[in-house]
């Protein structure tokens, strides 16, 4: 990948949704995304559209077993073609990413199956008029929990954030300034922002995104980069809107402390119960 020189904003016009909310999916995450499902329609005050996609060989199935309302079906292959030899985390990323593809929205929610809401929510959570919040922020929650624990657990997370973060700051030519994280989601993206990263930067570096995130496994960390860099909406930085529980230590110290959901619900919009450490499906 090159660096980028360029600058400028992308004119763009769109004829759809000012904003929706959208899940990448596959089979094995059915439970969970039948509890965020439920999530959405009982908090979507606004009844922002809920659009979830998956492999074109799991639509059927997430159909019957979701049954009709509350949310649109949509088909993985539809949104964009990812190389069969392409690993399945790094074909993820790449679908999130190109949602924006279909035209359906302004600015999209994009949220992980593992994750629900716990109280109502508003367009206004996610948007300050027309312009969408960006989650920004340093990751100090994460990594005063993890200070100390390197041992335990297997590598250091402060220095992993940095050696990512620094590969695409370097390919926009940020070299200074703090380093940023961009997620966890569920994360605001505006269409505009990666349809710009497209048009100006990945086709003129002769790139794919899917070549892109092969060699910097962050699309959090592109969006939120080539957002610095060249300021296509104005940045709004905001706070993980959902409590995330990266690993079980941070959920079985909140559980001996007795917080509660509805204590979580003061602070956050929703849970994320992390899939990756085969956590409960609800906090």
């Amino acid at each position: 990948m090159e660096r980028w020189n360029g600058s400028g904003l992308l004119q763009l016009n769109y004829m759809s949704s000012n904003i929706v909310l959208y899940c990448k999916s596959h089979r094995n995450d059915l439970p969970r995304v039948k509890i965020l499902l439920d999530s959405v329609k009982r908090n979507n005050v606004d009844n922002i559209p809920f659009y979830i996609s998956a492999p074109d060989t799991d639509v059927e199935l997430f159909q019957s077993e979701l049954g009709v309302g509350g949310y649109t079906m949509v088909y993985d292959g539809g949104i964009v073609d990812i190389p069969s030899d392409v690993p399945g985390w790094i074909g993820q990323q790449v679908i999130k990413s190109s949602f924006w593809k279909l035209g359906l929205c302004e600015n999209y929610v994009m949220i992980d199956s593992d994750s629900y809401f716990i109280r109502p929510f508003k367009v206004s959570d996610f948007m300050y008029g027309d312009v969408p919040y960006t989650v920004m922020h340093e990751q100090h929650e994460l990594f005063s929990w993890t200070c100390g624990k390197t041992k335990q657990l297997g590598f250091d997370p402060q220095q992993s954030f940095a050696e990512c973060r620094l590969k695409v700051m370097d390919l926009f030519d940020r070299a200074f300034g703090r380093l940023y994280d961009f997620g966890p989601g569920p994360v605001i993206w505006s269409s505009k922002v990666w349809q710009s990263f497209e048009e100006m930067y990945l086709k003129p570096s002769n790139v794919t995104l899917t070549q892109a995130i092969s060699k910097v496994p962050s699309e959090f960390t592109f969006y939120g980069e080539w957002l610095l860099a060249t300021r296509q909406i104005p940045i709004l930085p905001i706070e993980p809107m959902f409590k995330f529980f990266h690993y079980k230590g941070q959920y079985d110290e909140m559980k001996q402390q007795g917080v509660t959901e509805a204590d979580l619900a003061k602070v956050y919009g929703g849970v994320v119960m992390q899939s990756n450490w085969n956590a409960p499906l609800q906090y």
